[in-house]
């Protein structure tokens, strides 16, 4: 089982599955409130948090846009 850091703007998480980072990106949006700020991209990582300053070449970068559509998620 994997454990993914997933970052996006203000919204931190730490999600352990069997799923792909992806997938762990479109269970992850679900869990944003008012107060969460998402950024133009997901980071996810399996040795921790990262961002666009901290991120290796081997971190995972998905448009939040995606996310969003493949989720039919509303930003309001």
């Amino acid at each position: 089982m994997a454990k993914y850091y997933v970052q996006c703007g203000s919204l931190y998480l730490i999600y352990s599955t069997n799923k792909t980072p992806r997938e762990a990106c479109r269970r992850v949006i679900w869990e944003c409130n008012e107060h969460d700020i998402l950024d133009e991209f997901f980071y996810i990582d399996e040795r921790g948090f990262r961002g666009y300053v901290t991120a290796q070449p081997d971190t995972i970068v998905i448009p939040t846009q995606e996310i969003i559509e493949a989720e039919n998620f509303s930003l309001e």
